[in-house]
Parts: C-alpha cells; structure tokens; sequence
C-alpha cells in the first residue's frame, strides 16, 4: 500500500474511533432540559411528548420526593405540576414551543420544607441540539489536531518519495 494512503487510513479510522458515537437516542438528547438545586432539593425538567415532566429528589439523600406541591412561574403566568403515579410530575410544554431561553422561577412545597429556584429552559433549534449533542469542544479539538498530524505525515511522506508537496 501506498505511504500516503496508508496515513490517510490510519488517520480517518482514529478519527472515526476518537469521536464520540452519537448518542443512543439523538433525538432524547436534542429534548431540552433543565436542572435546578439547592441544600434541599434537586429538580430536572425534560420536555417529552408535548409535556414538561419533572423529576424531584432530596438534594441531600438523591431520594425521590412524591407528593409535593411544584409551581412554575414564567413570562408572568404561574402553572402547578400535576403529580403523577410514577413519582414524577408534568405540565404541558406548549408555551415552550417556539426555540427561546426561558427563565422559569420555581415554587417547591414537599411537607414542612419548602424552597425557591431560578433556571432557565433552553429550547433550541432541534438540528442544532442534536448535532451539539454528538460532537463536544474536546472532541472537535482532537479531530483538528489528527487533521494537522495527517497531513505533516502525508507532506513528509511525500518529501520522502523526493515528490512535492
């Protein structure tokens, strides 16, 4: 096999390996999210199926908390969480529809303990999240660090074989 060649091979199998697989559902990871804490409680939100479904937990322990009383403020309107059977609650996401950051100001009553927490939902482009999804920073650094160590194997492989550049 040609040098050159056998570089560039060597080269987009690294590239290939190094690189991340997408995830195992890229439009799972494309749903925006939130996550929002404090001493207290621990609150992740992932708009699915046209619904905004919240899962709480006790910050400290990571247990889940059932049966409290979550309220989300945004854009001057206030909307209750409905609890659900499976210990997590839901809202229907349609004023998140359009691609936009909201700021959500969220109410959290579970017993006696009660607490105040500030996030915000992004909901981007869906093209756009899943393609920030699959590849990150480190990883585009590494794929332009294996382009530029290719192509100094394929100019030195060349000056080697007395062609030119």
């Amino acid at each position: 096999m040609n040098p050159l060649r056998h570089a560039i091979a060597v080269f987009v199998c690294t590239t290939v390996l190094l690189l991340p697989a997408p995830p195992a559902s890229a439009a799972e990871a494309a749903r925006p999210s939130f996550e929002a804490h404090s001493e207290l409680f621990e609150l992740v939100g992932r708009i699915r199926d046209g619904r905004l479904t919240l899962t709480l937990d006790d910050w400290a322990s990571n247990e889940p908390i059932s049966g409290a009383r979550i309220e989300i403020d945004f854009a001057g309107l206030s909307h209750i969480a409905e609890a659900r059977a499976d210990g997590t609650y839901t809202l229907d996401a349609t004023p998140f529809a359009a691609p936009a950051t909201y700021p959500l100001i969220i109410t959290i009553t579970a017993g006696e303990q009660s607490d105040l927490l500030a996030t915000d939902l992004v909901v981007g482009d869906s093209a756009a999240g899943t393609i920030a999804a699959g590849i990150g920073s480190n990883e585009i650094g590494i794929a332009a660090a294996l382009t530029l160590l290719a192509a100094v194997v394929a100019v030195r492989l060349r000056r080697r074989k007395g062609e030119t550049a």
